[in-house]
């Protein structure tokens, strides 16, 4: 091969070389030629100037001849004579543009455009001044100019007129135009970028063709290449040489020659485009012929190298094959051996003829028990399927990842996905297949969980939410078909969290199964059930003649529910806050339903718990004003919209204003004043009461400052906390930033909280009061009397007051019962060392009464209304202006 490449390769660079080198001897010779032509034209042309110049010589030494004969004699030759001369020399001159006579101050008298022109004189024209100094001097041709006459460029030629005695006597000069040369030129075969030019002793042009631009502009213009500068200047009246113009910037073979009896010079141009040009397209033609040369004896040398390496590979494949095919085999045993897929074969008859390790661990036999001998593994049930799977494997098909179902040796069923692929003879037909299978029991497992995940609850195995909505779609179709109802049952557990909380998730998760299967106990089969998360389930009752079958489904879960569950242990009762809402009555589709079964709900919570509610209209509107209220109460948190009035607080002893209680105002901008009653219970429920009570608590503080400030006692600010504040809030933070940033004192503060949250999360709710008693704040049980009342707590907890309610003092004067209760408590308290204060006091007869039973303090209508901050002022002024005036100041 390395010989057969140097020998193509030597002898293409030597043909290449070859026409490089004739190539470069054709252009010699095109250089060449164009050298003797650029001589030959050179000197063709100069001739034909200088027999121009000889012919017009002749004419005008007519003319002067003429002209001299009437200077030496006036009147011996008339002036229509010399004018006939000249119109008849210009008849036989057609290059002349004009003839003209001119005497010996330079006046034209006679001549071509003569007349016409009125008086011209030339006398300062270069010929003229030569010939008046040297009449003699024969031909004189001038510098191109522009005609006075004609405006044509032109170059004159002259001679003298003298008189018989010698002396001067005017010229003759005949107006040779420069384009005449250009029209002797344009004949010429000088290709298109050949070029002519006439120029000066002085190397200034003449004229040119072609014109670098305007004649006007081209005249006198600097001509010349240093080499022929060079070769003029040397003396030489003819030359050819190669240069680049500087006039056009073109290369070319130039010949110039001097014009006989003239002080100018011709050259003659051939550009190297045009007199290489057929050489250029002999190049292109032996290069294309060189590179095809190139290509055939490249590709000659290819089919030879292939033939040579086909012959010695022909010899090698033989040995490779041997080769090949005994690794092949090799290979193919140790990969059937160390396979992780069991593969095996078996023949038309279904008998095993290979069984590697794998399928010895997969199905349980051995190879040496197996070989020879029909698998039976096909479980029973499978024996069809499993026969049409084999006739089509022998039939010539692949069988590719499919799944079945066989048994191992003991019996163990399994899943495999297997692929069959037919093995054939070397004719071509079918002998066996062969096999490869795998166990697929964990991944089928795995996917049936997936699928279980996907439409299930993790934890108690109930259909999820995108199982319930496909289910309640069904039942929704049959529901239009049968003209029957559907009931979307809302059930939200009362008291898990409480149970989750205190004994841990691991309890309330095993709750949650068991709520599940007892809620399946409740339902029919065509029924679903769903746990929505957390502590909520929906349940679907399909298929419902009407509303007076799901009162006995409820009452049922209710009592299901009610019964005592044990769990890890313990003995736990819980109960369910239950809505519905049917189908069509109350809505055609999911979401609709589920928001009304989801109000309902809450309705039955607000009962009390452990009820069941159906869904109406009324709720939807109370549900809309909810929305509304709590949407209004994030604004105006953040608008300013709250505001706080006090009710003042009396001492019955004394009659003095002692302290106030704050109360909330919400001041609407388009509602106006909204009471609490509306509002506090939307902000409980929304969590906005804890924010809502951290203003209250800052402005009660900041407020009482202000008072203080303006000159007012010191007072008690008495402000309630709601069950919902003290438990999800920093209270107790909330008011050590409300004093330090106050300055207000902590004793006169007085904290109003419900038994409700007294008797809570007990240990939670002890923590939390002790450290606000430890800030020096008081404590005061609002509402007591209508709740769990209970001695220990009172102890327990370090309470300061007791706040009797309003629903005892309003019949005091008039219900004994109410009046005893009234009585108890002060006694209770007495001995307890508690302060007691009666709110809504509203008459004299009520206020008579506590002071006859000895209650420490009273609020009410009767003494003054809740008022703004100012105008509590204003109250507080009046009475100080009472006693200033020796006015008995008291109670009303």
């Amino acid at each position: 091969m390395t010989r057969l490449v140097l020998a193509v390769v030597v002898f293409n660079l030597g043909l290449i070389g070859f026409v490089l080198w004739a190539l470069q001897q054709s252009r010699l010779q095109y250089e060449d030629q164009a050298r003797v032509t650029t001589a030959n034209l050179a000197r063709l042309m100069e001739h034909d100037i200088t027999a121009s110049i000889r012919v017009i010589d002749q004419a005008l030494q007519a003319v002067a001849s003429e002209a001299a004969r009437t200077a030496s004699a006036p009147g011996m030759v008339s002036s229509a004579l010399i004018e006939a001369l000249i119109e008849q020399k210009l008849q036989r001159l057609p290059e002349l543009d004009g003839v003209r006579v001119a005497d010996a101050q330079g006046w034209l008298s006679h001549g071509t455009g003569v007349k016409s022109a009125g008086r011209l004189n030339i006398a300062d024209r270069d010929y003229f001044l030569q010939l008046q100094a040297d009449p003699d001097a024969g031909l004189v041709i001038g510098k191109p100019v522009q005609g006075r006459l004609s405006g044509k460029w032109v170059l004159n030629l002259a001679r003298a007129i003298q008189q018989r005695d010698g002396r001067f006597a005017g010229v003759v000069q005949g107006s040779v135009p420069l384009t005449l040369f250009i029209e002797q030129f344009i004949p010429l075969q000088v290709g298109p970028s050949g070029s002519f030019t006439l120029f000066d002793e002085d190397f200034r042009l003449v004229v040119r063709q072609p014109l670098p631009g305007e004649l006007s502009q081209t005249v006198g213009r600097p001509f010349g290449s240093d080499a022929l500068r060079a070769l003029v200047r040397s003396g030489r009246t003819e030359a050819t040489y190669k240069a680049r113009s500087i006039v056009d910037n073109v290369e070319r073979i130039s010949s110039y020659r001097r014009v006989q009896g003239t002080s100018y010079h011709l050259v003659i141009g051939l550009a190297e485009a045009d007199y290489l040009a057929a050489w250029r397209g002999e190049a292109y033609k032996a290069a294309a012929m060189v590179l095809l040369f190139l290509l055939v004896s490249i590709v000659f040398a290819l089919f030879i190298h292939r033939t040579w390496r086909s012959q010695y590979a022909a010899v090698g494949a033989l040995e490779q094959a041997y080769r090949t095919l005994d690794a092949e085999k090799q290979l193919n045993q140790t990969i059937i051996r160390s396979s992780p897929f069991a593969i095996y074969t078996r023949d038309r008859r279904g008998f095993v003829t290979a069984w590697n390790p794998a399928a010895e661990k997969l199905f349980g036999w051995r190879a040496e028990q197996i070989v020879g001998k029909p698998l039976l593994s096909v479980p029973p049930g499978k024996e069809r399927e499993t026969a049409e799977l084999r006739d089509r494997v022998l039939g010539g098909e692949n069988i590719i990842d499919f799944e079945v179902r066989r048994q191992k040796q003991d019996g163990t069923l399994f899943d495999l996905s297997t692929t069959l692929a037919p093995l054939r003879d070397a004719r071509g037909e079918v002998t066996g297949y062969l096999a490869i299978a795998s166990d697929i029991t964990e991944r089928k497992a795995a996917e049936e969980q997936i699928e279980f995940l996907a439409y299930r609850d993790v934890l108690t195995g109930l259909p999820n939410r995108q199982l319930l909505l496909d289910r309640f779609g069904q039942a929704l179709a049959h529901a239009e078909r049968s003209h029957s109802k559907v009931a979307l049952v809302f059930l939200d557990l009362d008291n898990f969290k409480t149970i989750n909380d205190s004994l841990g998730h691991a309890v309330g998760d095993a709750l949650l199964k068991e709520i599940a299967r007892r809620l399946g106990e409740c339902v029919r089969e065509t029924d679903t059930i769903s746990r929505q998360g957390g502590d909520e389930f929906l349940l679907v009752l399909s298929d419902l003649a009407g509303t007076e079958a799901i009162p006995p489904v409820l009452l049922k879960i209710r009592e299901r529910l009610q019964s005592p569950f044990a769990v890890d242990g313990h003995e736990l009762t819980t109960s369910a806050s239950i809505g519905v809402a049917l189908y069509p009555d109350d809505g055609r589709d999911f979401e609709t339903l589920l928001k009304k079964a989801d109000t309902a709900m809450y309705r039955a919570k607000d009962a009390g718990r452990n009820h069941y509610r159906f869904f109406d209209e009324q709720m939807n509107v109370e549900a809309v004003e909810h929305l509304h209220l709590k949407s209004g109460l994030r604004r105006a948190l953040v608008q300013g919209e709250f505001e706080l009035h006090f009710q003042p607080q009396f001492e019955l002893a004394s009659g003095r204003v002692i302290g106030v209680e704050a109360l909330l105002r919400w001041r609407h901008p388009e509602d106006g004043l909204i009471p609490p009653s509306r509002f506090i219970p939307v902000a409980e429920d929304s969590g906005l009461i804890v924010p809502i009570g951290d203003w209250v608590i800052h402005e009660a503080c900041r407020q009482a400052m202000a008072w203080r400030a303006a000159g007012l006692p010191p007072l008690i600010m008495a402000v309630n906390l709601s069950a919902v504040q003290f438990r999800r809030g920093e209270v107790q933070q909330t008011i050590a930033q409300a004093l330090q940033a106050t300055g207000f004192d902590p004793h006169l503060l007085e904290l109003e909280l419900t038994e409700s949250v007294l008797i809570g999360d007990t240990e939670t709710v002890l923590t939390s009061v002790r450290r606000l008693k430890q800030l020096g704040v008081k404590l005061s049980v609002d509402d007591f009397g209508t709740g769990y009342s209970s001695l220990s707590y009172l102890k327990r907890f370090d309470v300061d007051k007791l706040k009797i309610d309003q629903s005892f003092i309003r019949d005091l004067a008039s219900d004994p019962d109410d009046a005893a209760i009234v009585r108890a408590i002060v006694q209770m308290a007495g001995s307890l060392n508690l302060r007691t204060i009666a709110e809504g006091v509203e008459d004299a007869a009520t206020l008579a009464l506590l002071r006859e039973i000895s209650c420490d303090e009273a609020q009410g209508y009767h003494f003054a209304r809740p008022m703004a901050a100012q105008a509590f002022v204003n109250f507080m002024a009046q009475r100080a202006g009472a006693s200033s005036s020796n006015e008995k100041v008291g109670m009303p």
